[in-house]
């Protein structure tokens, strides 16, 4: 088996070089034959994904977050090499949602574990969402894109930091953003028609978990076809604070406010730009087309992956 590891170097924490190295060495012992490269900026991780799908690489495995993941996603949709994770990123959200296993001090053999499911875990075919701006750029997704209010918060965070900073770049970021974002009137299509609504978030997503800690999206499938895309309308911090605890007590599906709609395809323009982020990476502002890519990616994950995230049975 040949597997390309694609390192971003500022995630992780202290020593985790050290990690990786462990990683790659006990691939090799188990008869792989395994090429490792670091990213040096944005948009690195592509091309080196893109690379390794073009030589051939059973799998390419990104290490680093959920942007990691998504650059890797975009080199190598389409093809035959799946996607493989080693999480060191601040969220995790995917490797959380399938259930990889995530360092940290009380789980120090995390790495090695996640590198085994590499070896002996399932193979599955899922979905991606595709967004495309108004310039006409466009951006896969595996897990979510956002619409709003987590885009700005994303837009604002200070980027490149070590991991132990990261937490506290989301904090002060979320805190600052949410207390003076409004929300904008907003136009909204989906499969099922055409709403309008003051938007203070959309999310379209393709798995479960949001945010690591929420499933604003509970019956969202990977490979099922369409995306479940959740709306928050409202006005200003009072109506942030009502979503966010909706969502802690999993009671945002009753709110009048809350809306959850399954598509292929979604459309948002907004009488002011709101800014939109795929995977936790801000690409640009709206107005925004989003549809669904079936089967579009091979992933590799553990053999304990909950079902509830599938409609379809494991590749053979």
């Amino acid at each position: 088996m040949k597997i390309f590891l694609i390192l971003n170097p500022m995630a992780g924490f202290t020593g985790f070089h050290k990690q990786v190295q462990r990683a790659a060495g006990y691939l090799s012992q188990h008869g792989c034959q395994v090429s490792w490269n670091e990213t040096g900026g944005p948009g690195d991780a592509v091309h080196l994904a893109r690379q390794a799908a073009d030589q051939g690489y059973d799998i390419a495995v990104a290490i680093g977050g959920d942007g990691t993941i998504n650059e890797v996603v975009n080199g190598i949709a389409g093809t035959r090499t799946a996607l493989g994770v080693l999480p060191a990123g601040t969220a995790n959200v995917y490797a959380a949602d399938v259930g990889i296993p995530i360092w940290w001090p009380l789980n120090p053999e995390a790495v090695i574990d996640a590198a085994d499911i590499l070896l002996t875990g399932q193979r599955r075919r899922v979905d991606l969402g595709r967004c495309r701006l108004e310039s006409g750029r466009e951006r896969y997704f595996l897990m979510w894109s956002g619409i709003g209010l987590d885009a700005a918060i994303t837009q604002a965070r200070k980027p490149a930091q070590p991991r132990s900073l990261s937490y506290l770049s989301w904090i002060a970021a979320g805190l600052m953003v949410a207390f003076d974002f409004m929300g904008t009137p907003a136009t909204i299509t989906t499969d099922e028609g055409r709403v309008s609504k003051r938007l203070l978030l959309a999310v379209a997503s393709n798995g479960q978990l949001y945010g690591r800690i929420w499933r604003m999206a509970p019956e969202a499938k990977m490979d099922d076809g369409c995306l479940d895309v959740a709306l928050m309308s409202g006005y200003g911090w009072p109506s942030t604070i009502k979503h966010l605890v909706g969502l802690t007590f999993r009671r945002h599906v009753k709110d009048p406010d809350f809306s959850l709609y399954r598509t292929t395809r979604l459309t948002v323009s907004a009488k002011t730009p709101l800014p939109v982020h795929v995977d936790a990476e801000t690409i640009g502002t709206t107005p925004v087309e989003i549809d669904i890519v079936p089967q579009a990616l091979t992933i590799v994950v553990p053999r304990h992956t909950p079902p509830r995230l599938f409609s379809r049975p494991p590749e053979g």
